[in-house]
């Protein structure tokens, strides 16, 4: 069995009191604050998403690399602990080490937590765009399944397919608009949650065991 991904590190608050993990719906309503860091994850789904991708990626990243962005702190956040970031902190390194513990023991109980549109439908979309945003911290990890000028391997189509870049075409991996396209995101729901258990899988040796 390979070993979890590693925990992040806990947060060394330097004050007297340190604040108990951030509650989920809390958390949620924190991210839509504006602020002057601008989070990368503006709800859970897209959180959710972005921390899969750190999971079950290529690489073990340092744990503030990657905490920081995420949530839009800086990285003095993590030292007083009586403060709503560390409490935010907190509750993605907890987020974090429970997804890992899934995909390792449990993978076949693996939820990803999709959004819901207005009218109660799964939406994907901003899970997608998390889990996109992490691989852009250093897409030639990502390059195995993500190789330059060419369609992304079949495990990454339904999520790039709900991704746009700055011009508002496709993000690079994904399929052109086209019947493809519309096929992988009708199907997301579905095809993502054993994409990334397989995913997890093939990046396992490489990042836990890189020396036989």
């Amino acid at each position: 069995m390979t070993r979890r991904s590693a925990k992040p590190a806990a947060a060394p608050a330097t004050s007297g009191v340190v604040r108990s993990p951030m509650p989920q719906d809390e958390l949620d309503r924190w991210l839509r604050v504006p602020r002057p860091l601008r989070p990368i994850a503006d709800s859970l789904a897209m959180l959710d998403g972005y921390v899969t991708a750190i999971v079950a990626g290529p690489v073990t990243y340092e744990p503030l690399g990657w905490l920081c962005p995420l949530l839009g702190v800086t990285k003095e956040a993590y030292l007083d602990g009586d403060t709503p970031e560390f409490a935010a902190i907190a509750a993605v390194a907890e987020h974090h080490n429970a997804l890992a513990a899934t995909l390792s023991e449990k993978p076949n109980q693996f939820t990803p937590r999709f959004g819901r549109s207005e009218t109660g439908a799964v939406d994907v979309g901003p899970w997608c765009r998390g889990f996109y945003a992490a691989i852009q911290l250093n897409p030639k990890y990502w390059r195995k399944l993500l190789p330059a000028r060419r369609q992304a391997h079949l495990w990454l189509i339904p999520i790039l397919a709900h991704c746009t870049g700055a011009d508002a075409g496709p993000v690079p991996g994904a399929p052109p608009p086209g019947p493809l396209t519309e096929l992988a995101r009708f199907d997301a729901h579905r095809n993502i949650p054993p994409a990334i258990v397989a995913m997890r899988e093939f990046w396992a040796p490489s990042r836990y065991n890189p020396h036989p």
